[in-house]
């Protein structure tokens, strides 16, 4: 069957985008010009077409918004998932020219959705929690590195500097709140979220800003999109443990601290948590499951409730 859209494939780096367009291949700089450049070609296709670009440090921001102004579709990929296939594929090279080569025949053959366009206040909430994760580390690293000093004057300025940090970390939680709280749409989720026994301000915002699509999703995908859903070990005779792995790292980490909570304070929760407990269940497999059920619940609790027939 003649397939009716044309998948390109980009590659992004700091300076310049490598596309690959059936079998043609070009390269634009990776600033508002080339990025012009790059939607003015796009659009001589008399057919239907949509890119997909991997998530390159921040350097894909530029494009995904030229793009969505445009109004053209794209899908942003698991970098994982793509190199996974090309090894499949047996292509072992890897230069920008092969990846966006790569990125294209990966379109074709799997045939992903667009991702979803975010609005300006979403895009906002994302970076602040990006911002206050790094901070966040830095902090922690720095405070393990002030009990290992012994000069005093070195310990005055890694306190300073903690002092610095935690200000910092303070301004951004002001502006996460106000994006919030500005955003009918981002308001009404948050007082959904925190309703929940052990969801916290933290937790609700974290959600918001990693994972946009949820209230949208079935179980199966929320737990997989969130690195929380146990996949089978199993061939022939053996029967492998069940693991769980992938999913957004942030996402799962900030559910693993709530469900820490939850599974002192939410007495479903706790109840599920001591029941797994009492069968023999591990410590870290019963709070994993916690994490899965609480991931669940606020799936539920964000769907969109149906209009009377």
């Amino acid at each position: 069957m003649k397939q009716s859209v044309v998948y390109i494939g980009v590659d992004v780096a700091k300076a310049h985008l490598d596309v690959a367009w059936q079998k043609q291949s070009r390269r634009f700089g990776n600033d508002k010009s080339g990025r012009a450049a790059l939607v003015a070609w796009i659009k001589q296709s008399p057919t239907a077409v949509q890119l997909l670009c991997e998530a390159s440090g921040g350097y894909e921001r530029g494009l995904l918004e030229s793009l969505e102004q445009s109004e053209i579709k794209v899908t942003l990929v698991q970098a994982n998932r793509v190199r996974q296939y090309a090894r499949a594929a047996g292509i072992l090279s890897k230069t920008d020219k092969v990846d966006a080569g790569v990125l294209s025949a990966f379109g074709a053959a799997m045939q992903p959705k667009p991702t979803r366009p975010q609005s300006a206040e979403q895009k906002r909430l994302r970076e602040y929690e990006a911002q206050r994760r790094h901070l966040s580390r830095i902090l922690l690293a720095e405070q393990n590195r002030l009990a290992q000093l012994g000069c005093a004057e070195l310990r005055a300025l890694s306190r300073k500097l903690i002092s610095q940090i935690k200000n910092q970390m303070a301004t951004i939680d002001v502006r996460i709140g106000s994006v919030i709280a500005q955003d009918q749409e981002l308001r009404l989720k948050a007082e959904k979220l925190t309703s929940i026994t052990g969801v916290g301000e933290r937790t609700a915002a974290l959600v918001l800003a990693e994972m946009p699509e949820l209230g949208r999703l079935n179980r199966r995908q929320a737990a997989a999109l969130a690195g929380v859903a146990p996949f089978n070990r199993d061939s022939g005779t053996l029967r492998g443990k069940r693991t769980i792995f992938g999913g957004r790292r942030a996402l799962r980490s900030g559910l693993y601290m709530t469900a820490l909570a939850a599974a002192r304070h939410n007495q479903i929760l706790s109840n599920f948590y001591q029941r797994l407990r009492a069968k023999g269940k591990p410590h870290k497999l019963a709070l994993t499951a916690v994490m899965r059920k609480l991931l669940l619940v606020l799936n539920h609790s964000l769907k969109p409730i149906p209009s009377p027939a």
